[in-house]
């Protein structure tokens, strides 16, 4: 398909907003980076529902990265013949001809040690909101950074897209009804997954003190006073780990390991009965 899912117009160039958009191509939180992130989620993914929301949004990604190339390339378009232009950036100019390469805004190359990809799929879930998140505030930062009417406007389109993916996955995390805060399938130690260590006593040069609120006294949780101040501490009594005792949910995907009490065979088999089902379903409908 030629076109693009969001056509570029600009204005005026300007090379130096050009290499500040880099960022959402080569950078950390880019449209590249989102791109395999998730495409590769889906490969391993072995729920085929949430395995098709990966590769749909891993794909409308890519076509973000398009858009992003084409906003690029025109801002940057003086670097090719402009020396006070080329002289923004060098190695855009020079070594990459004015056009858009898999660097940061920085210079900086893009590598995979920017995917968050764990193979557990509630895990990947959280990752990607986050991922979203900080995309989203990237482009609104690069937003305050220009006048010019077109790229403002294929920013919003980009920033707001953005939104979509995270609802979109909060929903999917959502679907999987996991308690909040069921991560694998070993429960942590009782008592001690509730306690809040104090690690910053004392008083600060505007006479500030300790801060109570929700993340430390709060939803099931509460301070302990280090030792050195004269309190308990955190509960360091040793606890066995018992595989099989956190909630867990059908969607899961299959715990890695050799000793987990007989539960990659069972997420194995609920795995199996839920694609029976949905083929069940696709042939009912049909």
């Amino acid at each position: 398909m030629k076109k693009l899912m969001y056509t570029v117009n600009i204005g005026e160039p300007d090379p130096k907003f050009g290499r500040m958009l880099l960022e959402q191509f080569g950078g950390a939180n880019g449209e590249l980076a989102a791109a395999m992130q998730y495409s590769i989620q889906g490969f391993n993914c072995e729920d085929a529902a949430r395995k098709d929301l990966l590769m749909d949004i891993g794909t409308e990604e890519l076509s973000h990265l398009e858009v992003v190339g084409a906003l690029i390339r025109m801002h940057l378009k003086p670097m090719k013949d402009e020396r006070e232009a080329a002289e923004a950036d060098p190695l855009v100019a020079i070594a990459g001809g004015g056009g858009v390469a898999l660097f940061d805004s920085m210079g900086n190359a893009w590598t995979s040690d920017y995917l968050k990809i764990t193979g557990d799929l509630a895990v990947d879930l959280r990752s990607n909101i986050a991922a979203e998140a900080r995309a989203k505030i990237v482009y609104e930062r690069l937003i305050a950074f220009t006048q010019d009417k077109g790229s403002k406007e294929a920013l919003q389109f980009l920033m707001t897209r953005e939104i979509t993916h995270m609802r979109a996955f909060t929903a999917a995390l959502d679907s999987m009804e996991k308690p909040q805060f069921a991560v694998g399938i070993i429960e942590p130690t009782p008592g001690l997954v509730d306690q809040f260590f104090n690690g910053s006593t004392g008083e600060n040069q505007y006479g500030d003190t300790d801060f109570k609120g929700p993340w430390n006294s709060g939803n099931g949780l509460y301070t302990v006073q280090s030792e050195i101040k004269g309190g308990e501490g955190l509960n360091v009594t040793p606890y066995d780990p018992q595989p099989g005792t956190e909630t867990t949910s059908p969607i899961d995907s299959t715990p890695v390991g050799e000793w987990t009490n007989g539960v990659g065979p069972k997420q194995k088999a609920l795995h199996e009965a839920k694609e029976k089902e949905a083929a069940k379903g696709a042939v009912d409908e049909a």
